[in-house]
């Protein structure tokens, strides 16, 4: 994992990824998991859901009962988001789901957006008896959260596969990582960096390289970008090169000389 490869790069996109998702998939896997053990089961908890949420301030989760229109969340939002997040339920309960798949949709509301993912309870049910899932206020998360989640993952530094490079240089021999990252919003624009490194010839990996519409941090075209150290620029690689020939035509010129002074010695 030392070398500087879009494999190794795409180790780093992938922790990124998963500080980014954690919060708001973990419990959502948690509650798949759950409903798929206990397949009988028709009621969830609002206090399982919180339960399994790593956060403590992302997402809001919920659980909706059809019957009485009642919906319980964890944290404060919206009348109005709540509102929407009620009418998409309504729409999802009727949705054919015979694999008992997670529903994800995406409502703006107020000028806010919000991301929403639900199942159903039981799983594969074509009445259920209540949907449970999370949302999430897609511009606060940006503004907010996703930049505290990318911290946390950067100050833990507990990754042995890959070192990751100081925001500001290093004192009196502190060791410093060779990666850099950078998330860059449709127009190019950096959202999110850490290290020190940018250039276009030490970059390693790049989302929009492998994926054509990649969607990072919820959203669709952003990029991420990682970097190396440890990549030789071409200008270097020129100067190994003309250091390695004179290497060469001085070892010729060495082994010439030996010949000729046995040759007349």
């Amino acid at each position: 994992m030392d070398t500087p490869s879009p494999s190794l790069g795409k180790a780093v996109a992938t922790a990124v990824h998963q500080a980014l998702t954690d919060p708001y998939f973990a419990p959502l896997e948690r509650l798949a998991a759950y409903l798929r053990e206990n397949p009988d089961s028709d009621r969830v908890t609002l206090e399982q859901l919180v339960r399994w949420s790593p956060d403590d301030r992302l997402p809001t989760c919920f659980v909706w009962d059809p019957g009485s229109d009642h919906i319980g969340f964890s944290e404060p939002s919206s009348p109005w988001a709540l509102e929407e997040v009620v009418n998409r339920l309504r729409q999802g309960m009727f949705k054919s789901n015979p694999r008992g798949l997670l529903m994800v949709d995406t409502f703006s509301v107020e000028e806010d957006r919000y991301w929403l993912g639900f199942l159903k309870v039981p799983l594969q049910s074509e009445a259920p008896s209540m949907l449970a899932g999370v949302f999430l206020n897609i511009d606060d998360y940006l503004a907010e959260d996703a930049p505290r989640q990318i911290t946390k993952l950067t100050d833990r530094r507990r990754f042995p596969s890959f070192e990751l490079q100081r925001n500001e240089p290093p004192l009196h021999n502190e060791p410093d990582g060779d990666l850099s990252f950078r998330i860059l919003n449709q127009e190019g624009e950096v959202y999110y960096q850490h290290g020190r490194m940018f250039e276009p010839t030490q970059m390693i990996y790049s989302e929009s390289r492998y994926y054509p519409n990649p969607i990072v941090a919820l959203q669709e075209g952003w990029d991420l970008q990682v970097f190396s150290s440890k990549v030789v620029k071409p200008a270097d690689r020129e100067r190994q090169v003309r250091r390695a020939g004179w290497g060469v035509l001085g070892a010729l010129l060495v082994i010439g000389l030996a010949y000729w002074w046995g040759a007349f010695s």
